[in-house]
């Protein structure tokens, strides 16, 4: 698993691939500078990792995949940062997000009443962060762990409030929370590892 913090322009990622002519030629296709570096830092974490500048291909439900490497891949991307995961298991899982008030003001469109206790049982003692910061940490981490849930699920029309369910668990600078999908027979109860930084939320499932 890697992350990348974004803070080169575009023009000067490319410099660091081999291929240049192929990569430039890529990122012609893409409008936005954020997006091209998005794109491009994702290539560089795979670079960086493996060695190799390695294809990614997408398939029609728009999960990445290596056309030639025995190895599953995951990414993510967000303000200023980009993430992957790669693993031998197949349908690896990671999400990133910026830190913001975002999630905490959605919560209740993918998150169950079940679910929304876990805000009534924050401890607010002894806590550097004010508790409405904390309550948005929470809430993003939550989005976080249901949409590395659902990348490695590798299924459609799943509807986050009803089909994937967070046990209770205690925020923490890092660890693990269970998380059980309901949309398919098998019903996979999947191990969400996650880490919090001043920055940002991140989660996967390897």
């Amino acid at each position: 698993m890697g992350i990348w913090k974004i803070i080169e322009p575009w023009q000067e990622m490319i410099e660091l691939f081999q291929n240049k002519a192929f990569y430039n030629n890529e990122v012609l296709h893409i409008q936005s500078d954020k997006r091209k570096q998005e794109w491009l830092a994702v290539r560089l974490l795979v670079k960086h990792m493996t060695g190799d500048e390695l294809t990614i291909s997408y398939k029609k439900n728009g999960a990445p995949f290596f056309t030639h490497n025995p190895y599953h891949i995951s990414i993510s991307h967000t303000k200023g940062y980009a993430a992957v995961i790669m693993s031998v298991s197949p349908y690896p899982g990671i999400d990133i997000e910026y830190k913001s008030e975002r999630a905490c003001k959605l919560r209740t469109k993918f998150l169950s009443t079940k679910e929304m206790e876990l805000f009534d049982a924050i401890h607010f003692n002894d806590q550097a962060e004010s508790p409405s910061s904390i309550e948005a940490t929470l809430a993003t981490l939550c989005w976080c762990a249901k949409e590395t849930a659902y990348k490695a699920l590798q299924e459609t029309e799943v509807d986050f409030k009803e089909h994937l369910h967070i046990a209770p668990f205690s925020l923490s600078e890092k660890g693990v929370l269970s998380l059980k999908e309901i949309k398919t027979r098998k019903k996979v109860v999947f191990t969400i590892h996650y880490y919090l930084s001043d920055d940002f939320v991140i989660t996967w499932k390897d």
